[in-house]
């Protein structure tokens, strides 16, 4: 049963992404907080920042799907895969580049952790870091 809901979860984001990417080089950047289930006040303050940064940075890419931001509960059955993908054992920040569907390339935002007393430090950080991305 596993196994088939596997299956049936990537051949759901297989076929989104074929629909959403069907024109030649489109590239979109996956913005990804990974929380446990239970979480701390730092990691409450952690995903405010993260949504207030980038929705304040990039209003425009959000809302033509170029740019997305999610926030995922990694201690779920269906997100466990993002741990092992992504190498991470605790709350995490992931950017990730894609161009038509594919993953090319991502990044762990580790950094968050030393930016969390400090809103503008914490959001020039990943902000800088999306851009990076949008270029290549």
């Amino acid at each position: 049963m596993k196994k088939l809901c596997k299956t049936l979860f990537i051949l759901i984001i297989f076929f989104c992404n074929s629909y959403l990417f069907s024109n030649d080089n489109q590239t979109r950047i996956d913005i990804f907080y990974f929380h446990a289930t239970i979480r701390c006040h730092t990691c409450l303050t952690i995903e405010d920042f993260i949504k207030k940064s980038v929705w304040m940075s990039f209003e425009k890419e959000l809302k033509d799907s170029t740019i997305l931001l999610a926030s995922l509960d990694f201690l779920q059955p269906e997100n466990e895969q993002f741990q092992e993908k992504y190498n991470f054992d605790t709350q995490t920040l992931i950017v990730s580049r894609k161009v038509n569907g594919i993953e090319i390339k991502w990044k762990n935002l580790d950094k968050i952790w030393d930016y969390v007393n400090d809103f503008e430090k914490f959001k020039d950080y990943i902000v800088n870091e999306i851009k990076l991305y949008q270029r290549d």
